[in-house]
Formats: C-alpha cells, sequence, structure tokens
C-alpha cells in the first residue's frame, strides 16, 4: 500500500533535507578551521572522553546520509513494515500514514543530532550535560507518540 504525502511530512521531508544539506556545507566551509585533534567521543554526560584526529568528523555525515537514505527508502515500502496493530482497510491507510510521519520524524531528529554533535565536534567543544536525556526524551517521546497514535487509529 503507497500512502500519498501530507503536507506536514512533507515539510518534514524538506526540513529533514535542509539540515542534512546544511551538515555537509558546514563541513566544507569549516574543514581549513578544524582542529588536527578533535573529540573523538563524548561520555553521557556530555564530556569528551576520547580525541581522535579531524578526519574522524567524517564519519558523523557518512553515517547520518546512510541512515537518511536507508529511512527514506524504506518509507517507499510500508509491506516491509511490522505494523503490530490490527489493520482492517477502513483504518490501514491512517496506520500506514502515522507510521510513515513516524518514520520521517525520526529522520529529522537523528540528522539534527548528528549535525549537533559534529557542530560541537568541529569548535571542540563539550556537550551540554543535558544534550543524552533530551535526545533520549525526542526520540523515545516520538516514537512513543507515533505507535500509541497508530495503535488507537486501528481501533
Amino acid at each position: 500500500m503507497k500512502t500519498k504525502y501530507s503536507k506536514f511530512q512533507l515539510f518534514l521531508e524538506i526540513i529533514g533535507a535542509a539540515i542534512l544539506i546544511s551538515f555537509f556545507i558546514f563541513l566544507v566551509k569549516s574543514w581549513s578551521s578544524i582542529p588536527e585533534r578533535i573529540p573523538g567521543h563524548y561520555n553521557a554526560a556530555g564530556v569528551v572522553d576520547r580525541w581522535g584526529n579531524k578526519n574522524e568528523i567524517l564519519m558523523l555525515p557518512i553515517i547520518g546520509a546512510i541512515l537518511y537514505l536507508g529511512l527514506t527508502i524504506i518509507t517507499f515500502f510500508p509491506q516491509i513494515w511490522n505494523v503490530p496493530m490490527p489493520q482492517n482497510q477502513e483504518n490501514k491507510e491512517a496506520v500506514y500514514k502515522c507510521m510513515k510521519t513516524m518514520l520521517i520524524s525520526l529522520k529529522v531528529e537523528i540528522t539534527a543530532m548528528f549535525f549537533y554533535i559534529t557542530f560541537h565536534s568541529v569548535n571542540s567543544m563539550d556537550l551540554p550535560i543535558a544534550f543524552l536525556p533530551i535526545v533520549l526524551l525526542i526520540i523515545f517521546g516520538s516514537l512513543t507518540y507515533f505507535i500509541v497514535r497508530s495503535y488507537r487509529l486501528s481501533k
């Protein structure tokens, strides 16, 4: 079953693409000013606990782009989604539309998170102590919201 994009889904797609493009533009423009030694890993408190060379920073946009592309491809194949709630012809479209919005939202959230981490790494800054709790709250909060919403739509 293919679902058409809603205006909100298109809006999220534009935001996600803009973040991803900005991510690469930021790195290209910053490359010459990035120090040779940058944060390579942050602990749960947001403090740098490993330093690496500046080429390591390329892993974040590459992983981000792969995740973005993978989630984009998955949105086009709803038949492979594991939707655990019961569906019938009356609610199937609404449930799939909700799940598609969830995937697109996750794509935006993950891309924004990677960009934020890259920004702090390029500037050799610690992450705020609230970074991890906020990211977990946003990701798991949106997952919970969309799963509960889909479950309600399936009834």
